[in-house]
């Protein structure tokens, strides 16, 4: 879990650790960053590491909720836009956590923005529907995801938006959904 304080000079501190995790996945794969790397190439001390987060893993969840917190607080109407947007320019943290195989960063980081940013107005948080519909859209959204990343990343953003909207318009018409 990561725990920041929220004041100018730790955020400091962590913009250069999440820094110094992106240099480092350029190097390395993530299972052979160690945290003595990170806090090599962030220029922080190894206490400063731990003083804002407990594990490796932290620095990639805050990452993810950054992304989400970039595309839930942009206003627009046009939501699936927006995190298409948000992660095809994050797109080294989404292949990492599909290298790792740890789809639940994502899932968790989707539930607590979509509760902060208040995105499913209408729904009580932690009622039935709302946790069904979390679960439905980060599974829906890795899927996505992990499929993009496997198949080699093809897809420019708005030709994947358009096969996501094919996806669904299939869904309907298959009586799926």
């Amino acid at each position: 879990m990561y725990h920041i304080k929220h004041d100018k000079r730790a955020e400091a501190s962590v913009d250069l650790i999440c820094a110094g995790m992106m240099d480092c996945l350029v190097e390395k794969s993530f299972a052979d960053i160690t945290i003595s790397d990170i806090q090599r190439a962030s220029t922080v001390s190894r206490s400063t590491f731990y003083r804002n987060f407990d594990r490796i893993e932290d620095v990639l969840s805050l990452m993810c909720d950054r992304v989400f917190e970039a595309a839930f607080s942009s206003g627009s109407e046009e939501i699936r836009q927006e995190v298409f947007s948000q992660w095809f320019k994050n797109a080294e943290i989404i292949e990492t956590i599909v290298q790792i195989k740890r789809g639940d960063l994502l899932f968790e980081s989707l539930r607590r923005s979509a509760a902060r940013f208040g995105r499913f107005e209408g729904i009580e948080q932690g009622s039935q529907l709302y946790n069904y519909l979390i679960s439905m859209i980060a599974s829906a959204m890795m899927g996505i995801i992990v499929t993009w990343v496997e198949h080699g990343k093809k897809e420019d953003e708005s030709e994947l938006k358009a096969v996501v909207g094919q996806c669904f318009a299939a869904l309907i018409a298959f009586g799926i959904v």
